[in-house]
């Protein structure tokens, strides 16, 4: 019997610690690989080794991965990419843990800088990420002693202006990051020129929402397109620097200097320049100073500042020419406008900003001064409907004070995902504007063309502008679902807006005889005063997975207009309420294909000159009056983008669709009145209407062959827009459409450099007033934009344009525009360059553009000096660790 009770004892031992060890509690083990920029990386390798077993994985689109069915005790993490530096640790998997989530991982580039990069191996040119497309400078050509500007041109899809603007994919870059952080004052046509491309791993197009926004993750409106630069490992300080000063014909001269000092976060920076280079609208001379300053504060608290003083003196003379349909006939203007201008511009800002992960706070204050004195004479030539001519004579003086400052808190709660923010703006400028204007008219016969009188008119206008604006938000996150749930995230937001903007007006007019008596008009002045305040309620839901994010919800806006104005008893209370949905959508089909689509909807108050009730006969041909009865208008956008994209041969499509619709969209009713001389007045009132609506596509495709030395484009989008407008009380509507396309060809090899493509578009516009013709505008363009590298110190650059322009109603030539360079290097670091370069050898350059808004096309042209030679000396100074 005891034998039975000891065998049956342990067999029930045996079965129990089988069991026991059977129901212990598997454990999962999640985790998250990014780079230095804080973003996710893809397809990175990585490994869990044991003493009895090695498991592998590779992350996925957003650089997630995770281990399942895991047992207690130690393990080795090992992580390895391509073109990163291998990371590994020991882990300890604790029991009672289920779920257990590592710390993020941030890997470093592990490339090194050459004199000159050639592709070899199969490098990975590109890879789209959530909102971000990243370039892989290793597969590109980049020589010693180039920038980022050059890297950039380089870029399929990347385009740099004569200015220094820089797009992607049609948007406009507004801020520069280096390794994620900001980076001296952030401009980018300052610092794409300065820093050296041989620095740089990966260039990153980036939609950022904020950095409130990527502390919280709740995004909201249109996103900014800024460029994030992920420098090479070890390049994170050094200092960079140059000084060039340049003589050329035509009094053409050039000085420049700049020095930055970069130890990661502190940032120390100076630069300077003055020269008549810019060959803009007119003829320019400029001056700039800016000083700029960044380090740690504290621990966690990082202060920055900027100054900024800018000089501009500018000469034109423009030539316009304005159509304005009307129910009684077409009103056409010629003048020519001969403009000098001084402008004195000193900006500044300074911010302080915490680097908590837990709390995020940020607040700043920032100020500009502007002054511009300008003297101008206009002679204009009216034809049509009625006939009269105009001499204008203005002397003005304006100032601009404004300053504002902001505050920005966050803070995530101990529960995940439970998120509070706040943010403050307030802000506050001047508009101070004095002119003096003498009016010359002449009066002509409606019958016989024959002059009949002529009027002289001197006026002193004084117009005053102050302008406060206050906007406040919060928002709260709060997070749904099982704490357990990793692979599905579900947010519940609740936010508030509040927007206020007063404005207080006063304009002055008097008039002045030819015995210099001053006189007051009260009939031409006014004092108005006007508030628009906005609030927007909104909760929405947002749900994120690995491939589809979506966020849906609901807005109200109150708003409320009102307005007052002195000596009169008539008052402006204007109230709306709108309601809109939230709609957010983000859907990655695979590691090739994206698609995300968002609608939003906003109200916009009328300005100033919209709503005041008295003239202003600032302009003789074209006399405004407000209307105090405006209500505000209402905007509904909607956007729809896909992106199609093959990391392996770098090739990428890129399609977008938008639409807009304005409810009580402003628009113009313009009046012809009775002068008493057999011609009429041009007045141009205010009033709501529906109706107007815009949509359009644009489409961008590259592909990438022989081994990437050469690139294939092509670009194109078509744009249809309809504009309500009313001529003598009469509807009018105006129909416009716009079509572009663009092919293109880049090569990229070790000795040459070259871009060429043709373009052509195409522009309509029609009007519903009976008689009005319609006007069309095509363009073709030929470009080509090449560097040659001869040996390893002498560069030859020829770029070469013609374009060919038809149905602009102001003389349109057909430039044939040819610029060139060549750039010697000397000494063994190549610290010196002198550089020869001659612009518009064939003295064609113009300045053509042309404007449509609402019954009115305007065609213009201004003077520019566009041919000149230019040699130039430039000391190159750079250090950077590693």
């Amino acid at each position: 019997m005891k034998l039975y009770k000891t065998t049956f004892l342990f067999i029930f031992l045996n079965v129990f610690i089988h069991l026991s060890v059977n129901a212990q509690v598997r454990i999962k083990l999640t985790g998250m690989v990014r780079d230095t920029t804080n973003a996710g990386i893809p397809g990175t390798n990585v490994r869990l080794i044991s003493d009895r077993d090695t498991l592998s994985t590779n992350t996925d689109t957003n650089g997630g991965y995770s281990f399942s069915n895991l047992k207690k005790g130690t393990a080795t993490l090992l992580i390895r990419g391509i073109g990163y530096q291998s990371y590994s640790t020991v882990l300890t998997l604790n029991e009672g843990a289920p779920d257990q989530n590592i710390p993020a991982v941030t890997l470093k580039s592990a490339t090194f800088q050459l004199n000159e990069v050639i592709i070899k191996g199969n490098v990975v040119p590109m890879r789209v990420m959530k909102d971000t497309v990243e370039f892989n400078a290793d597969a590109y050509a980049v020589h010693e002693n180039d920038k980022i500007d050059d890297l950039l041109k380089q870029l399929p899809g990347v385009e740099i202006d004569k200015d220094g603007n820089v797009t992607s994919a049609g948007k406009t870059l507004t801020k520069i990051r280096v390794n994620g952080k900001d980076f001296f004052t952030g401009d980018v046509k300052e610092f794409i020129s300065k820093l050296p491309a041989g620095t740089v791993a990966r260039l990153q197009f980036i939609d950022d929402y904020g950095d409130k926004a990527n502390f919280t993750g709740i995004k909201t409106g249109e996103p900014q397109k800024i460029l994030n630069v992920v420098l090479k490992s070890d390049r994170n300080n050094g200092s960079f620097g140059s000084v060039t000063a340049s003589g050329g014909t035509n009094k053409r001269y050039g000085l420049n200097a700049n020095d930055y000092i970069w130890r990661d976060v502190k940032q120390i920076g100076f630069n300077g320049s003055a020269g008549n280079t810019n060959t803009g609208a007119g003829i320019n001379t400029n001056a700039n100073f800016g000083t700029s300053y960044r380090d740690k504060l504290a621990e966690k608290l990082i202060i920055s500042g900027n100054y900024n003083y800018g000089y501009n003196k500018n000469e034109s003379i423009q030539e316009s020419s304005v159509e304005t349909a009307s129910s009684r006939g077409t009103l056409y203007n010629k003048s020519v406008n001969s403009n000098s201008s001084k402008n004195n511009t000193h900006n500044f800002d300074m911010s302080l900003e915490s680097t908590d992960e837990t709390n995020y706070i940020r607040g700043g204050v920032r100020g500009v001064i502007q002054g511009t004195n300008s003297i101008s004479e206009t002679d204009s030539k009216q034809t049509g409907v009625t006939k009269r001519d105009l001499n204008t004579q203005r002397m003005g003086n304006q100032r601009n004070p404004n300053l504002n400052a902001d505050f920005s808190m966050a803070r995530k709660f101990k529960k995940t995902g439970s998120v509070f923010s706040l943010g403050i703006f307030a802000g506050s400028g001047l508009t101070s504007n004095r002119t003096d204007l003498n009016n010359q008219i002449k009066y002509y016969d409606a019958v016989t063309g024959l002059p009949v009188k002529d009027s002289l008119l001197n006026q002193l206008v004084d117009e005053r502008n102050r302008t406060t604006n206050v906007t406040a938000n919060l928002t709260f996150t709060e997070p749904l679902g099982k704490k357990t749930d990793t692979l599905v995230k579900k947010n519940l937001d609740f936010s508030y807006l509040f927007t206020l903007n007063h404005t207080n007006n006063g304009l002055d007019t008097k008039n002045r005889d030819l015995m210099g008596n001053i006189q007051d008009v009260d009939s031409l002045s006014n004092t108005y005063t006007s508030s628009f305040t906005k609030h927007i309620i909104g909760i929405n839901y947002r749900y994120e997975t690995k491939k589809f994010n979506y966020v849906l919800g609901i807005n109200g806006q109150p708003t409320l207009l009102t307005g007052s104005y002195e000596g009169r008893t008539d008052k402006v209370y204007r109230a709306g309420f709108n309601v809109s949905p939230i709609a957010r959508f983000n859907y990655t089909l695979s590691s090739k294909n994206q698609f995300n689509a968002f609608y939003t909807g906003n109200s916009v108050e009328p300005n100033f000159n919209q709503l005041q009730p008295v003239k202003d006969t600032r302009n003789l041909q074209n006399v405004i009056v407000g209307n105090p009865k405006l209500k505000a208008a209402f905007n509904h956008l909607i956007n729809l983008n896909y992106n199609h994209s093959n990391p392996k041969d770098g090739s990428n499509l890129q399609v977008g669709i938008r639409g807009a619709v304005t409810q009580n969209q402003v628009v113009s009713n313009t009046v012809l009145k009775d002068d008493g001389l057999g011609g009429y007045n041009q007045e141009t009132h205010y009033l709501n209407t529906n109706g107007n609506y815009n949509f359009g596509t644009n489409y961008y495709w590259s592909l990438p062959f022989a081994k990437r030395k050469f690139t294939f484009e092509l670009v194109g989008g078509v744009n249809y827009n309809r504009r309500i407008s009313f001529a003598e009380q009469v509807k009018n509507i105006g129909e416009g459409i716009n079509i572009n396309q663009r092919t293109g060809l880049r090569m990229n090899r070790k000795w040459i450099i070259l871009h060429t493509s043709a373009s052509y578009s195409y522009n309509s516009n029609v009007f519903s007033i009976p008689g009005f013709e319609s006007n069309k505008i095509q363009t073709w363009a030929f470009n080509m934009d090449s560097r040659v590298f001869i040996l390893k110190s002498l560069i030859l650059g020829l770029n070469a344009g013609k374009t060919i322009n038809n149905g602009f109603s102001v003389a349109a030539t057909n430039p044939f525009i040819i610029n060139g360079s060549i750039e010697k290097f000397f000494f063994k670091n190549k610290q010196l360059s002198v550089k020869l370069e001659g612009n518009d050898f064939l003295n064609q350059g113009n300045n053509l553009s042309r404007s449509v808004v609402d019954n009115t096309t305007t065609d213009s042209r201004t003077n520019q000096i566009t041919r000149y030679f230019l040699l130039s000396l430039t000391w190159n100074l750079q250090n950077f660790g590693g």
